[in-house]
C-alpha cells in the first residue's frame, strides 16, 4: 500500500512540477513569441509603400523573415513564411485588420499582421499526458498618418546649405574659376522666402519673366543696379524622430540658366534630361579657402562628396535634382558635433534606393520619390531630428535660377496597433 500511495504522490507531484516549471518556460515563449511577432511587424510596415497591393512575397516579408529570425522563441530562432505575413488595412474605430484591405490614410490606414506559432516541449508534463504546449503570437503594425499630407512649392532657389541659418547667412562661394566681374553677387544669401519665384503655369512656361510677380532677380541687369541676389532659405517641415517620410506627386522643371530654353538644363525633381544626368556636388562645401567652410580644397567639385558648408555635408547628385536634410533645432554651424560623410548618389542604383536612414546634417537625394522602376521610396527621420528641408542642386548661385517643384509630403509613424 505504501508503494502504491508513493506512486500516486509522485504522480501529483510531477504534476505540480509541472505547472511550475513548464508552465513558466510556456509563460515566457508567449512573451518571447509576441515580442518576436511585433518586432517583425513594425520592421516590415516600414517597407509597405515599396510593396505591391497584391504581393505575396516582397521587402516586406522579407524584411518580417529576416528580424523574426533575429528572435529567439524558447532559446532558437523563430521562423516566419511569407505565409505568416499579410498585408492588408486598419481601422484604428473598429479596431479591425482586412486582409488586402483598401486604405485611405485618413480613416483606415496601410497594415501588416504578422502571425506565428512555436511548440513548446514539456519536460515533466509528459508525464500526465503532455508533451508539448502550443504558443502563438500575432502582431499588426500600421502606418499612422502623423499630419494631413502637405504639398509645398519648393523653388530652385532653395539652397540647401542656407537650411536652418538666420536670415541674412551668406552661402555658396563658386569655384576658383567664376568671373567676379560678371557675377559681383555671387553668393546666395537666406532671405524673405516672398523673393523666391512663383509656381510656374505650367510645363509649357519657356522664360524666367513666366515666373516673376514676386520680385525675384534673374538677369544680369540686376546687378548694374547693384541688386543683391537672395536665395530662398529651403522649405522646412516639422517632423517626428522615428516616423517615416515620402514625397509623392512631385512635379515641376527646374533650370539654373536664368531661362527654360532646350539644352540649358531644365530638369525634373530627379535630375534626369533626355536620359542624361549630371552629377554636381555644392562648391562651396569643398573650397577650404571660402570663409567658414571646411572641407578638401577642391576649386571644382562637380562629383565631390567630401567637406561641408554651414554643418551640413556635400552630396554627389544630379544637378537640379530635389534633395534634402533633417535638422535638430540647432543652428547647423554652431554644432559641436561631428559632420556627418557625405552620400553619393551619382548611380542610378544608388538613387534607386527603397528606404534611406540619413543622419541629422547629411544630405539626401530625394528626387521625384520613387525608383526609376516606379517603387515608392521611403526615407527614416533620424532621431533628435525636427525639421525637413528641401531644396534643389545647383553647384553654387542658387539665387539666379528658376522653377521648382511641387511636392507632397506624407509624414507616418509606425504603430503596434494589435
Amino acid at each position: 500500500m505504501a508503494m502504491v500511495y508513493v506512486i500516486i504522490s509522485l504522480v501529483a507531484m510531477l504534476g505540480f512540477c509541472s505547472l511550475a516549471v513548464d508552465w513558466g518556460r510556456v509563460q515566457t515563449g508567449k512573451t518571447e513569441i509576441r515580442r518576436a511577432t511585433d518586432a517583425a511587424a513594425r520592421v516590415a510596415a516600414a517597407f509597405l509603400p515599396q510593396e505591391l497591393e497584391s504581393a505575396t512575397s516582397g521587402p516586406v516579408q522579407t524584411q518580417a523573415i529576416t528580424i523574426a529570425g533575429d528572435n529567439k522563441v524558447d532559446g532558437t530562432p523563430l521562423v516566419l513564411t511569407n505565409s505568416n505575413i499579410v498585408n492588408g488595412s486598419w481601422n484604428p474605430t473598429t479596431k479591425v485588420f482586412t486582409a488586402n484591405g483598401a486604405y485611405d490614410a485618413v480613416t483606415t490606414f496601410e497594415a501588416v499582421q504578422v502571425t506565428a506559432l512555436r511548440q513548446i516541449p514539456l519536460i515533466f508534463g509528459t508525464v500526465v499526458g503532455r508533451s508539448s504546449c502550443q504558443v502563438t503570437g500575432s502582431s499588426v503594425a500600421a502606418l499612422m498618418a502623423v499630419q494631413a499630407p502637405v504639398t509645398q512649392f519648393v523653388s530652385a532657389q532653395s539652397n540647401l546649405w542656407l537650411s536652418g541659418e538666420p536670415k541674412g547667412t551668406r552661402g555658396s562661394q563658386p569655384d576658383g574659376g567664376y568671373s567676379s566681374a560678371a557675377h559681383p553677387y555671387k553668393y546666395d544669401v537666406a532671405g524673405d522666402p516672398s523673393i523666391a519665384y512663383g509656381q510656374p503655369g505650367g510645363p509649357g512656361s519657356a522664360l524666367a519673366s513666366d515666373y516673376g510677380g514676386t520680385g525675384g532677380k534673374v538677369t544680369s541687369t540686376d546687378y548694374n543696379n547693384q541688386q543683391v541676389y537672395n536665395s530662398l532659405q529651403a522649405f522646412s517641415l516639422m517632423v517626428t524622430p522615428g516616423s517615416i517620410i515620402q514625397l509623392k506627386n512631385i512635379s515641376g522643371l527646374a533650370a539654373n540658366q536664368g531661362e527654360f530654353t532646350s539644352g540649358t538644363g531644365d530638369t525634373s525633381a530627379d535630375g534626369s534630361k533626355s536620359g542624361t544626368v549630371g552629377i554636381y556636388s555644392n562648391d562651396a562645401a569643398t573650397n577650404s579657402s571660402a570663409p567658414g567652410y571646411t572641407g578638401a580644397g577642391n576649386s571644382n567639385s562637380a562629383s565631390d562628396a567630401t567637406g561641408s558648408e554651414h554643418g551640413i555635408s556635400n552630396i554627389a547628385t544630379p544637378i537640379n535634382s530635389l534633395n534634402g536634410v533633417f535638422l535638430d533645432g540647432n543652428v547647423p554651424d554652431t554644432e559641436d558635433s561631428t559632420i556627418p560623410p557625405g552620400l553619393d548618389f551619382s548611380t542610378q542604383t544608388e538613387r534607386d534606393y527603397t528606404s534611406l536612414e540619413p543622419q541629422v546634417r547629411q544630405t539626401f537625394f530625394a528626387g521625384d520619390g520613387q525608383t526609376s522602376t516606379g517603387v515608392q521610396q521611403t526615407i527614416l527621420v533620424p532621431p533628435t531630428a525636427t525639421r525637413l528641408f528641401l531644396g534643389t542642386m545647383d553647384g553654387h548661385e542658387w539665387s539666379n535660377n528658376v522653377g521648382g517643384f511641387s511636392v507632397t509630403i506624407m509624414q507616418y509613424q509606425v504603430q503596434i496597433v494589435h
